[in-house]
């Protein structure tokens, strides 16, 4: 019964990271900095805080480079609730270190 729970566990947060990642690449991010979220964010977030992301996504009709930023800013903050930002917010600060880290090596 454990090993079907932890294995079940396991496909869940494997298609949580794949669906964070492709909402990542969809509004404009990088593949190395989509997959370094998804990985975390598939992880720590919930399923109704992933939705969440997906419908900012969703509100943006071009990838965020492209976009005014008081529109990126709406679609944000009309989707995604401060927690979930906060948590984006620091799993972000983890991949930019990892990232600035294997720069330097």
């Amino acid at each position: 019964l454990l090993s079907l729970a932890a294995l079940t566990t396991g496909c869940i947060t494997a298609r949580k990271q794949s669906e964070v990642d492709g909402v990542l690449r969809d509004v404009g991010f990088s593949e190395a900095d989509a997959r370094c979220l998804a990985t975390r964010a598939g992880r720590q977030l919930t399923v109704r805080e992933l939705r969440s992301l997906q419908r900012a996504a969703s509100a943006m009709q071009q990838p965020v480079r492209e976009m005014p930023v008081g529109d990126v800013i709406d679609a944000i903050r009309d989707n995604v609730d401060p927690q979930t930002l906060s948590i984006i917010g620091g799993l972000a600060a983890e991949c930019a270190q990892q990232r600035q880290q294997a720069g330097a090596q």
